[in-house]
């Protein structure tokens, strides 16, 4: 009994020491894993970004997409009222300056429930009064008046810019000059979410029977390209060369 004691003691130090490591083994161990880590956090911040980028893109087609849909199942505003004025999406594409400066390029879902001409909320319930009083709808989406559902940043300049915007008007199907201080504004009108698209130039105002917004990834040279026609009011994504 003692001999086969001492026999399986010795045996537990012979596997112990078998499976232990040395500190040299450890500290090449940890040397191989920092290499490594080195190697892979580039692949790493480019796939983040590219993944960023993408949900960048994607939201803002689900905001159109949103502004559409509400307006299609008339939906009630905070006041419980279906919006005379229909439900918009207002497009900041103002210009980047510089990293010490902020940008104004965003996207907003909006409610369009106030005449910033008239400077009043907009009023179509006039029963009871005489029609002439009555405050409409005015395209138009002004900030801090309107009544905001959701806001989207952009642009983060370090990596993610608006490259290109352009569209045709409406009128005599004319281009519509590209120029990154235009905002665009598209309202959906219930019931039926009939589709109108205003592009604020720095002269003009132009109505567009669609228009196109170029994304950049400027770390990688990457584009996506949404497009949206107010007849088929479908907003879609592509793949496109940079410029």
């Amino acid at each position: 009994m003692e001999f086969a004691s001492k026999l399986i003691r010795g045996t537990k130090k012979r596997v112990c020491k078998q499976a232990g490591f040395t500190l040299v083994e450890l500290i090449v161990v940890i040397v191989i894993i920092a290499i490594i880590s080195v190697l892979a956090f580039p692949d790493f911040m480019r796939s983040l970004r590219r993944a960023r980028f993408e949900k960048t893109v994607g939201e803002v087609v689900v905001l159109l997409e949103k502004a559409r849909t509400q307006a299609l199942a008339s939906e009630l505003d905070s006041v419980s009222k279906i919006p005379s004025g229909g439900y918009g999406v207002y497009f900041d594409f103002t210009s980047f300056v510089s990293p010490a400066l902020p940008t104004a390029q965003q996207a907003v879902l909006f409610i369009d429930d106030y005449n910033a001409a008239e400077g009043k909320a907009v009023k179509v319930d006039y029963a009871d009064e005489d029609i002439v009083n009555r405050v409409m709808p005015d395209e138009i989406y002004t900030a801090g008046s309107d009544s905001v559902i959701e806001i989207i940043d952009i642009n983060e300049p370090d990596y993610i810019q608006i490259a290109k915007l352009k569209g045709d008007k409406l009128l005599d199907g004319s281009a519509w000059a590209h120029a990154m201080k235009n905002k665009v504004t598209m309202i959906f009108r219930p019931p039926y979410a009939e589709t109108t698209i205003f592009g604020d130039g720095e002269v003009t105002d132009a109505d567009l029977k669609n228009f196109e917004i170029e994304f950049k990834l400027v770390t990688e040279n990457i584009c996506r390209q949404i497009k949206f026609n107010r007849v088929t009011t479908t907003p879609q994504i592509f793949k496109a060369a940079c410029s």
